[in-house]
């Protein structure tokens, strides 16, 4: 059961009453405040676009390779496995292809090569017998096996968007803006990106030209990946894939024309979510599961049955790569909950990353998986499985959880580890499996070292428990004006979030489920009756059991369009839920009171803070309050791994049986109950707690408990 608000940062105060108001407090919010500027923002397909040739090398790479065109040599494309790379590595090979240049291409894969041009497929490399190497989307820190290509005799051209090391590879030329003598205006292209700018470059220089469908292909290419590789989605990105979608009504690469043929069903637009959530998996789960071949062949095929067989493969191939994922989720999930787990080890005993093996766990899914245990658990995680190249070493992924800074935790600890790569959020690791039991012991002990240092607890929810909100929003302003011109913001990614908003004091007039009780439905209406709003919340099944229809409550969410059967309608999707707060000084000052008591308080003192109001009755749990508290976690919870905020669990209990407990008697329960062993239970902070019920419980006394003591004693000396 996870049941926790979050916290609503607003960027403007203000609260907003029509579209056109609306419209002008994104833009402020963005710093976009200029006339130019502010058209050139909203413009179509116009915006930033840059002369390729501001690159460092892109004039020397021009020339080699229509050298080595007029030449007659072989040029060999060196990509990625991931959508990025494969889009990258279609870009430059479809040029290759238009002008009847003997162009080859390899993208490695995943388990058996590794990322970029390592060692291991050198031999491969090699034996295509290239005369021009050219990198897309890596290559910029294989300083070895660039090397050694040179020593062949064969000339190599690094396009990547990666940052750099200390050392540079010594090819014939490096194109990629993360150079420290970068001269090209905008860093943030993803690999196709680049690959695209080389291409313009090409054309540019006139030598061997670009045809508009050709340039059309690789714009619609581009787009995917810049989409799919959540690079910052402003300046020239951002121009990118407004071009791409424009190119995409009518489709010129017969992939993508393929793929929304399938995929681009009635009610579904054309836009940013429907890329990520439709195409991108598909394109990632060849390179995921298998190699990228088929997603190759989705971009470089010209014939539609070959390519729509192409497509139907990836499909499959996705579809087998949820089973996979979902399996493997699963897996991990009861190895953390797993009631045999070493206490030690417990969720509820550490702060620091969880962490997870399975002999046999796919390789490509370890990052996915890492990423929904993170989420699940609001805990930092790592995925651990055998590596296929490096007998005796566990390959893991890792996904960090709010502020906690993954790869400084990693760097801490780097003499536990055999390799490891990545940035604040992600991270790649390989650990020897008899070091497995030292590396963990280290991991846990850099996470309370970080912790301490912050003065704050490691796995700090900050961002990952936050929302940005654009603004209030009135029930005035929440209509298609307004969704309109939240559309003029498009596309919507990093850099350029998709707004949020909050409207408040609004009351449920209906409450319901879907998905078999995974999803809830709301009607809502503003105090007057005037403004009616329909919501959904993805995921927020439990608050069809927190709610009521008369409550009134305070939501945030983005707005959205639902289509059926010809008919368009404004639906609101909700991020998170605030129900009005009780009455008194226990409900809406429930953090003050806890911290308070935990500060060591006497509650005598506390009634004085609470202006005279007798609140110790509310502070002390009675018999019914611990019976009830015990039912509703045992329901709703079973014997998973749970998080919750006291006050939201407070307000389950009272919903759904005759008591009326506070958040202060609810998390005296959970105490009590945890002191008498019936669970595991963790403070992550004052007021939301982290628990699971030990399974197979005896009954027990719960007077003999201290704790029980402790609490029921409240006030006595009053």
């Amino acid at each position: 059961m996870i049941l926790t608000g979050k916290n609503w940062r607003l960027s403007a105060s203000l609260k907003v009453g029509d579209a056109d108001m609306l419209l002008d407090t994104l833009l402020k919010n963005r710093g976009i405040t200029e006339g130019q500027s502010v058209e050139q923002f909203l413009a179509d397909d116009s915006g930033f676009w840059h002369d390729p040739f501001l690159y460092n090398d892109m004039r020397k790479a021009v020339d080699i390779i229509c050298e080595t065109i007029d030449m007659h040599g072989r040029i060999l494309v060196y990509g990625d496995y991931d959508c990025d790379g494969v889009t990258a590595t279609s870009i430059l090979v479809r040029y290759f292809r238009s002008h009847n240049v003997d162009v080859r291409y390899i993208v490695p894969h995943r388990s058996e090569h590794g990322y970029g041009l390592t060692e291991k497929i050198m031999d491969k490399v090699i034996e295509e017998q290239p005369n021009l190497v050219i990198t897309v989307d890596c290559g910029v820190t294989n300083l070895d096996t660039v090397a050694e290509l040179k020593e062949r005799g064969i000339k190599v051209i690094v396009t990547d968007h990666h940052n750099v090391k200390d050392e540079l590879p010594d090819a014939d030329c490096i194109i990629d803006a993360k150079r420290p003598d970068n001269t090209y205006p905008f860093t943030e292209l993803c690999g196709a990106g680049v690959a695209l700018k080389v291409v313009e470059a090409l054309g540019k220089d006139g030598r061997h030209g670009l045809n508009n469908n050709l340039w059309r292909q690789a714009i619609e290419l581009a787009g995917l990946a810049t989409i799919a590789d959540l690079v910052s989605v402003t300046d020239e990105n951002r121009t990118i894939i407004k071009r791409a979608f424009k190119s995409m009504q009518s489709p010129s690469n017969v992939g993508v024309k393929i793929m929304n043929e399938m995929l681009l069903t009635a009610g579904k637009s054309l836009d940013e979510t429907f890329i990520s959530f439709n195409v991108v998996p598909r394109i990632n789960a060849a390179g995921r599961l298998y190699d990228s071949s088929d997603a190759l062949k989705l971009f470089l095929e010209n014939n539609p049955s070959e390519a729509k067989r192409a497509a139907q493969d990836l499909t499959r191939e996705n579809e087998e790569r949820k089973e996979i994922e979902a399996k493997v989720f699963e897996e991990a999930r009861a190895q953390l909950e797993n009631p045999d787990r070493p206490e030690k080890w417990s969720l509820t005993n550490t702060c620091g990353p969880v962490v997870v093996y399975g002999r046999n766990w796919h390789q490509g899914v370890l990052g996915i998986v890492a990423g929904k245990l993170a989420q699940f658990y609001g805990r930092s995680a790592l995925v651990f499985t055998d590596d296929a190249t490096e007998p005796g070493c566990a390959k893991g992924s890792g996904r960090a959880f709010g502020e906690f800074d993954l790869f400084k935790c990693l760097e801490g600890i780097s003499d536990k580890l055999v390799n490891f790569g990545g940035h604040k959020k992600a991270a790649g690791m390989l650990v020897r499996k008899e070091g497995m039991g030292a590396f963990m012991e280290a991991l846990e002990a850099e996470a309370k070292k970080i912790s301490e240092e912050k003065g704050a607890d490691g796995t700090s929810e900050d961002s990952d428990n936050s929302i940005d909100v654009e603004c209030e929003l009135l029930p005035s302003a929440v209509n298609f004006d307004s969704y309109t011109n939240v559309c003029k913001l498009r596309p919507f990614g990093i850099g350029n979030a998709k707004p949020n908003f909050v409207t408040r004091d609004l009351v449920i007039r209906e409450i319901g489920t879907m998905s078999d009780g995974a999803h809830i439905r709301l009607e809502l209406t503003d105090s007057t009756g005037k403004y009616s709003l329909s919501a959904v919340g993805f995921g927020m099944g439990s608050y069809y059991y927190l709610l009521r229809a008369g409550d009134i409550v305070d939501i945030c969410y983005t707005m959205n369009e639902y289509s059926y059967r010809g008919e368009t309608t404004l639906s609101l999707h909700l991020n998170d839920i605030m129900p009005e707060p009780g009455k008194g000084f226990m409900w809406q000052k429930a953090d003050i009171a806890e911290k308070l008591y935990s500060s060591g308080l006497d509650p005598v003192q506390i009634t004085k803070i609470a202006h005279g109001e007798d609140i110790i009755p509310l502070m002390i749990p009675r018999d019914e309050h611990f019976a009830e508290c015990y039912k509703i976690i045992n329901k709703f919870a079973g014997n998973s791994l749970s998080t919750v905020d006291c006050v939201l669990l407070a307000r389950l209990i009272n919903n759904n049986t005759d008591a009326d407990i506070t958040p202060f008697q609810t998390k005296r329960c959970l105490e009590v109950f945890a002191d008498c062993g019936l669970l595991r239970l963790r403070e992550i902070t004052p007021m939301r707690m982290c628990f699971n019920i030990t399974p197979g419980g005896s009954k027990v006394k719960l007077s003999d408990s201290e704790v029980y003591r402790k609490v029921t004693n409240v006030g006595q000396k009053k």
